[in-house]
């Protein structure tokens, strides 16, 4: 999962919840990938995309699903084959069993031409080190999909100044907001919350005022689940994940040792300590179980990825309460006067070539018309049989994918109807991530207009670029994991009482001699090395 595992996960759930988004090769839905590109004339003919024109290559592909493998001998297969020129012999294996074949299978020498990578701390960057992967510097101005790639993003996968591997797409915006029941704040006349001192207030008027108007003691304010998940983000500013702040030294910082967590921590302390939180939320290791209790009515704040809010869950909502209204709030703004989220790393996978294929350019060109191809970008309007190109991934209208009432139903990836389940890359890139248009995907009216006003805020406020989805430092990966859950840990004493509020000022000193001055040291000599300003906005 991109450079954001470096994050402990906190991006984990929102990658889960946007799995039509990216869900890894065979298990991509159309209805979720889009392009400003025109239709060609006839399913297969796009020329720039087509190698038919050469000899016929055999190329070999590595990548994983979440679901079942697609077939080695589907229909998908045999049209990528007839329309590229290639003999594609793809290895499709089960996420579960994918890291430990991958490094078995780069460990033996045998590395196929393409190879799909998860996560860069996954070995990655140790094997570009070892030269295991072909640079592409040279070829990613000759393809459309490539040149829409940000260079913070190229930087990401960039190893001693060698591009070695193609990031396949993930919005860096549109994700986690804070969620608050409408209806409940017009009930009880109170205003959209700015800050933390008034969605305390809101949260404690949710548990104590009746919002909903029953007459029962029967609602509480915010949904919270074990390590203090989901992260209220209220910005970047009080972004816990985050390299946002210095310390007095002027080394850049996570967010979990500055000054504005301990503010986001005294936030958290007091509205548990007034009943407004989900009370057994330190044992709740899944916040799907709590999170029920926004779905059902009972709670009326919670964070939600603006991509991933579940047509099922507004219905569950929807049942308990038919005049549920659900609004995201506006960052808050920090008091260094920002005012906007974290961008996220902007990709989710990364698709490396082998170092083998260094002189053989007709077949590195071959392999990249394909994944240029796969990256194609379609608009809402195009994601049906009009767009020749869109009809020929999906296999076909009526063959690999079938319209109802507009909405797009692919085929089973197990089936290998269409040549969407073996192109190794088939996310599309568009030139910004408004283009993705996620409120008119839903149906939901309630969604959609969530969504749009989701829509609204991030095309207002600026996004902070995190320093550390620039660069690769492997204690993020293997050390910082285990310190930010210890320094979690000790913050969820705080918020339920078991330690004093007071106590937090112990907890970055602590973290910090755990291994955490290191890895800051390491951290700020990267940035320092990369040559970027690691305080940058987009």
């Amino acid at each position: 999962m991109t450079t954001s595992l470096k994050k402990v996960s906190a991006f984990a759930l929102s990658a889960v919840m946007l799995s039509g988004v990216v869900a890894c090769s065979s298990t991509k839905e159309p209805e979720t990938k889009a392009s400003d590109k025109p239709a060609s004339s006839s399913p297969g003919a796009s020329p720039e995309a087509t190698g038919s024109a050469g000899k016929k290559i055999a190329i070999s592909s590595m990548t994983f699903t979440y679901g079942n493998p697609s077939p080695v001998d589907g229909q998908g297969l045999k049209m990528v084959n007839e329309k590229f020129n290639v003999d594609l012999k793809p290895s499709i294996i089960p996420y579960a069993d994918y890291q430990q074949k991958l490094a078995a299978t780069v460990a033996s020498g045998s590395i196929p031409d393409v190879v799909m990578i998860e996560d860069p701390s996954q070995g990655f960057y140790k094997w570009a080190k070892q030269g295991a992967f072909l640079d592409l510097k040279e070829y990613i101005d000759k393809y459309e999909s490539l040149k829409r790639v940000p260079k913070e993003i190229w930087d990401a996968v960039t190893v001693d100044g060698k591009i070695i591997g193609i990031p396949r797409y993930y919005p860096a915006i549109y994700n986690d907001q804070i969620m608050i029941r409408k209806d409940w704040l017009d009930n009880l006349g109170l205003k959209e919350p700015t800050n933390f001192e008034e969605l305390k207030q809101v949260a404690i008027a949710f548990t104590k005022n009746d919002p909903d108007k029953n007459g029962k003691d029967d609602t509480y304010g915010m949904v919270m689940s074990a390590n203090l998940w989901p992260y209220y983000n209220a910005s970047a500013y009080y972004t816990g994940t985050a390299w946002y702040h210095k310390n007095s030294d002027g080394q850049i910082i996570p967010g979990y040792i500055a000054p504005a967590r301990k503010e986001y921590i005294s936030f958290l302390t007091d509205v548990y300590k007034a009943g407004a939180m989900t009370k057994d939320f330190p044992v709740i290791k899944n916040v799907v179980d709590s999170a029920k209790d926004f779905w059902t009515s009972k709670a009326g704040i919670y964070r939600i990825s603006a991509r991933g809010m579940s047509e099922t869950d507004m219905k569950s909502l929807t049942d308990a309460a038919p005049g549920a209204k659900v609004i995201p709030i506006p960052p808050f703004k920090g008091a260094d006067g920002s005012q906007g989220h974290v961008a996220q790393a902007g990709y989710y996978g990364i698709t490396t070539l082998s170092a083998k294929l260094k002189g053989d350019k007709d077949k590195i060109e071959r392999i990249l018309q394909m994944l240029d191809f796969g990256r194609q970008f379609y608009a809402l309007d195009q994601r049906n049989d009009s767009n020749k190109d869109y009809d020929w991934l999906y296999g076909l209208k009526g063959q690999g994918y079938q319209i109802t009432d507009g909405k797009v139903t692919p085929s089973k990836p197990e089936e290998g109807k269409a040549p969407v389940n073996y192109l190794v890359d088939i996310v599309g890139w568009p030139k910004q991530d408004a283009d993705n248009q996620y409120s008119k995907i839903y149906i939901a009216p309630q969604l959609k207009e969530a969504i749009e006003i989701v829509e609204k805020y991030d095309g207002t406020y600026k996004h902070f670029v995190d320093p550390t989805f620039r660069v690769f430092v492997e204690s993020l990966s293997t050390k910082y994991p285990e310190i930010v859950q210890k320094h979690i840990d000790e913050e969820v004493k705080i918020v339920v009482g078991e330690r004093p509020l007071s106590d937090w000022d112990k907890l970055p000193q602590e973290f910090m001699n755990k291994g955490g001055a290191e890895i800051v040291k390491e951290v700020n000599e990267a940035i320092k090395a990369a040559g970027f300003d690691p305080l940058s906005w987009k």
